[in-house]
Formats: C-alpha cells, structure tokens, sequence
C-alpha cells in the first residue's frame, strides 16, 4: 500500500485551489463546471470527481493567499509528522468519502470547506501548542481554533436535516477514525482527574 504516498501532496492541494481561483476569476462560471454534481458524472462528467478539489474557499486575492499559504502550511507540517503515506491516506480517505456520500446520496458538493477543515483539525489535534496569526496580527494557539472549529460543527450538526447529519459524520469520519479514540481517552481521563480533585476539596 506505500505506492499509494504522495509526497508533498500539499503542493498538489494548493494548485488545484490556485488554479480554480483563476478560473473563476475569468469567468464566474466555472463554479458549475468544477463543482461535483452527481447527475452530471452519471452523464459521462467524470472529470468532477477530481475538479471540486479546485473549488476556491474565497474569490478574495487577499484572503486566497492567507488560505493558500495555511493549506500549504498545515498539509506540509502533517506530512513531517505522519510521513508522505499516512498523511496522503488521511486526505484521500477524505476526498473518497465526499465523492461516495456526494454519488449516493445526489448530495452536490459546492464547496471543500469541511474538506479543508478536516485537514486543520487534524493539524491543530497534532500540533495544539502552535501560534498563528489571526488576521495577520492577533496570536492564537491551534488548539483554540481547532476547539471554536468543533463547537462550530456541533453547533450545525444539531441544526442540521437528516441528510445534512449523514454529510457530517461522513466527511468527518476520516478525523474521528483517526482521532477519536486519543481524543475519548483524554477526555476520561480528564473527567477522571476532575472527579478525584472534587473529592480531595469534599
């Protein structure tokens, strides 16, 4: 399964949105050329399968950079850690499960944003103690982003129809398959130490 690596797939990430942010800058409607629909792959589109990975999460040159620079950033720091196989298997499971969810369900994916937030909550679990800079100015530990991020999401889950639940806990499953079971151990054992200190006050 190691052929499966793709090494410094944080490039491959950051050209796909930096190319759909030009395209879209020439022409608006490209969004529902790259845009997955499954009706239109089940008419011979298939090219979608691979073309909503260039859906830009902004139309702003400002802001693309910011968001160029930190996918890179966050997808190169997880590749260090993981290496090129675990960190690609963690992205590919990600796009798989959108693509399935999207082609199952008819559900049309017009946005990567919960993709890309994957990705950063993955980064901020692994590395909580880093510093950036909100705006470019306000320094904010990952951990707090990843946190705000997770109440976010709770926060659409229980707002969400039934369809817009499945698609969560879908395209979320890579992080909890791959975080889950660290995350419900710290967890117990942080309702545990908190128990033991009631009882020393008690």
């Amino acid at each position: 399964m190691r052929w499966l690596a793709i090494p410094n797939i944080a490039i491959l990430l950051v050209t796909l949105q930096a190319l759909g942010f030009l395209m879209l800058m020439m022409d608006p409607t490209w969004l529902e050329r790259l845009a997955l629909f499954p009706q239109a792959v089940f008419a011979g589109e298939y090219w979608r399968l691979i073309t909503f990975l260039a859906l830009p999460l902004s139309l702003s040159p400002v802001w693309m950079i910011f968001i160029l620079w930190f996918l890179y950033f966050i997808v190169n720091s997880i590749e260090q850690l993981w290496g090129a196989f675990q960190t690609t298997f963690y992205v590919l499971l990600s796009v798989f499960l959108t693509i399935g969810f999207s082609l199952v369900t008819g559900y049309p994916i017009t946005s990567i944003a919960d993709f890309e937030s994957t990705l950063f909550l993955a980064a901020a679990t692994l590395f909580p103690e880093f510093e950036i800079r909100l705006f470019f100015v306000l320094p904010v530990k990952m951990k707090w982003l990843g946190v705000l991020t997770l109440v976010f999401l709770v926060i659409r889950f229980i707002g969400a129809t039934w369809l817009g639940k499945l698609y969560l806990l879908a395209i979320y499953f890579n992080y909890m398959l791959f975080f889950g079971p660290a995350l419900l151990t710290r967890a117990k054992d942080f309702i545990r130490r908190e128990r033991y200190k009631r009882k020393l006050r008690g």
